[in-house]
């Protein structure tokens, strides 16, 4: 299990950024308590894996970046 900062610097992202993505339903997490988010490691992996099959790099949580018009 990771905490959401180790996380967030796997992704290269936010804390923030990675609550965010629990919030949406992008990566699973557990809430142990007060202030204590896991998150399993194979959950992040398989988000790493999702995100090396989108080509570009400014995808983020296995989702393409919307094309400006």
């Amino acid at each position: 299990m990771l905490t959401v900062k180790e996380a967030a610097e796997l992704l290269r992202v936010t804390p923030d950024a990675v609550y965010g993505a629990i919030r949406l339903g992008l990566i699973p997490a557990a809430n142990l308590g007060k202030r204590r988010t896991r998150i399993a490691k194979r959950a992040l992996r398989e988000e790493l894996a999702g995100r090396r099959e989108l080509s570009g790099e400014t995808a983020a949580f296995g989702h393409a970046p919307e094309a400006n018009s």
